[in-house]
């Protein structure tokens, strides 16, 4: 009899591959985002690197393998230094003859610092205006701005459809007040003006889809120097990602609710028909969180100069440059926490070569990051309630902080080399005593002369050029040029005459 065939053998079970961590030998120190991100692009065809982020400084570390050695010649390029692991595992300087050549610490160290998604990297790429021509745009608003965006894409003949989507942020919570909208241009490209009103409003990111499934959307203002694979390489969790401007935040990760659906949906009119109309659930996303309030580079923003805002370790620099300059005669400094805001009646600080220029945006003694303006932009009475403007403080805005200065902090700029008054020798010596008496002996007391004209007191001049320079700050240039012109100081009168009259014609 044949015999009966047993169960086949159980087969292993299937266990996910898990590659083993690359064989790190050297590393390199990049001193800032964007000089890391140059020598990813230039070398990204050896593979990606581990990328390291610094908890001592700014800095960005690349962990090389033998795959990435060709690349370390380009690392000084970018301003790195170049680190290589002896055989106990400590980084050592290429050049170990160097002078103050020291170890940087074991490599195990460096890998265990936090890394560094390169879509965090890429938000550090130069930034620039919308392509024109763009067939396909995708947006991310918040709650009632998406669907004004919606509207306003539909009555421009724009394709539109609509996805309800929640936002992942670092801590794993979610917030579900979004709607990713796709814009396709039918025939030719998605309007200038539409594209430029996506970006333009509060809270939104207009983006490019590297991908059909958007699983990576890239600011239309970035020009990355790398390949959109390598981001979409990055991309294995199953979360979407959007890479915005390093100036808005680290990039954030989002996931879709629900399908794609049309965009007429959300803009459908009413139905006139004596039958129950057939209605469709869509969530309609509630407003977003509060905005946080940054400056953003743009072109309508002014570019003068009206002050510089200097740190702590630039201080020693301006004692030694306006000392030998006639700037030092009219400047004035504003001490604060660490920042001090550099200023003068006439606005003459152009040829200071450091610090960061400010302009006077007001209202009152508001200082804003020459070159860039409020986001999201904010009238007069918002600025007065939000920022806390006025009484006798001095804010100033900049890209990297704010600051509050105080009046009562004010000193004149001479003062940052002359800290106290020389010692005065007084009195008669005995010589000149006793020639005196004999000289009196010899000759009558002459009569004494009438009194000359009292002249305008030194405290009060000092009160007025005080009260010209708090008008200044303001912004209030026509009060600051008569006080100047009531202590006698004409010249610097008439420059803020001239500064009062632009800022008539600029609120023109």
């Amino acid at each position: 009899m044949p015999s009966q065939a047993g169960p086949p053998p159980a087969e292993p079970p299937l266990t996910e591959y898990e590659p083993e961590p690359p064989a790190w030998s050297a590393a390199a120190r990049f001193p800032s985002p964007r000089a890391a991100l140059g020598h990813v692009a230039a070398t990204a065809a050896l593979g990606p690197p581990g990328l390291r982020r610094s908890p001592h400084d700014n800095s960005v570390w690349a962990l090389l393998g033998p795959g990435q050695r060709p690349g370390m010649p380009l690392v000084a390029g970018y301003g790195g230094t170049v680190y290589l692991a002896d055989t106990d595992g400590v980084l050592w300087p290429e050049d170990r003859s160097a002078p103050g050549a020291r170890p940087a610490g074991p490599i195990t160290a460096v890998i265990g610092w936090d890394g560094v998604p390169l879509a965090e990297l890429a938000g550090h790429s130069p930034v620039g205006a919308p392509p024109h021509g763009l067939r396909e745009i995708a947006v991310l608003a918040p709650g009632a701005l998406a669907r004004w965006l919606l509207r306003r894409a539909l009555a421009t003949g724009v394709d539109t459809t609509f996805t309800p989507v929640e936002r992942v942020g670092p801590d794993g919570r979610t917030d579900t007040g979004w709607l990713l909208l796709r814009l396709r241009a039918t025939d030719g490209a998605v309007p200038a003006g539409l594209v430029e009103a996506c970006g333009r409003l509060p809270g939104t990111v207009a983006c490019r889809p590297a991908d059909p499934d958007c699983r990576v959307l890239i600011d239309l203002r970035l020009r990355l120097p790398l390949e959109d694979t390598l981001l979409l390489d990055e991309q294995a969790d199953g979360l979407h990602v959007v890479v915005e401007c390093a100036t808005a935040g680290p990039p954030w990760r989002w996931q879709p609710l629900g399908k794609p659906a049309a965009g007429a949906l959300l803009d459908a009119g009413p139905v006139l028909s004596t039958a129950e109309p057939q209605r469709t659930a869509v969530p309609v996303p509630a407003l977003g969180p509060p905005l946080p309030v940054r400056l953003v580079p743009s072109p309508r923003a002014p570019s003068r100069v009206d002050a510089v805002l200097i740190s702590d370790a630039e201080l020693d620099g301006l004692r030694r440059f306006l000392r030998s300059r006639p700037l030092h005669e009219t400047a004035v400094v504003a001490f604060g926490p660490g920042r001090h805001l550099v200023t003068e009646p006439p606005g003459l600080l152009e040829s200071l070569p450091f610090g960061i220029c400010v302009y006077q945006a007001g209202p009152g003694a508001l200082y804003l990051e020459s070159g860039c303006v409020l986001s999201p932009p904010l009238p007069d009475p918002a600025r007065e309630e939000v920022l806390g403007l006025g009484g006798d403080v001095i804010k100033v805005l900049c890209r990297d902080g704010a600051w509050e200065l105080r009046f009562d902090e004010v000193r004149p700029a001479w003062q940052l080399w002359v800290p106290r008054a020389p010692v005065f020798a007084t009195g008669v010596s005995q010589s000149a005593r006793e020639l005196l008496g004999r000289l009196a002996r010899l000759a009558p007391a002459p009569e004494p002369a009438a009194p000359a004209a009292v002249r305008t007191p030194e405290t009060e001049r000092r009160r007025l050029n005080q009260a010209a320079m708090e008008h200044s700050l303001r912004g209030e240039y026509r009060e600051a040029a008569e006080l100047l012109e009531q202590a006698g100081h004409f010249q610097r009168a008439a420059q803020l005459y001239e500064r009062a009259a632009a800022q008539l014609d600029e609120a023109r």
